[in-house]
């Protein structure tokens, strides 16, 4: 069957929003990496804070028992 002009831009305009469609998804999918990479970077950071807390508390100790013997 041959296809019309009408065919062929029907064609056209689903092609066009199915790119427009994965475009978004693409930019969607970008934005949701970066934020868990956000996240994952505010995690490590609080647990090497966290571990810092924890040796300043065990040298300020120490100290304090070098001073006591």
């Amino acid at each position: 069957m041959a296809q019309t002009k009408a065919d062929r831009q029907a064609a056209g305009q689903k092609a066009a929003a199915t790119r427009q469609k994965n475009e978004a998804q693409s930019s969607a999918d970008e934005a949701k990496k970066a934020a868990g990479e956000a996240v994952e970077a505010l995690v490590t950071a609080a647990k090497a804070g966290s571990r810092a807390a924890v040796q300043a508390g065990k040298s300020v100790s120490n100290r304090a028992k070098a001073r006591t013997s």
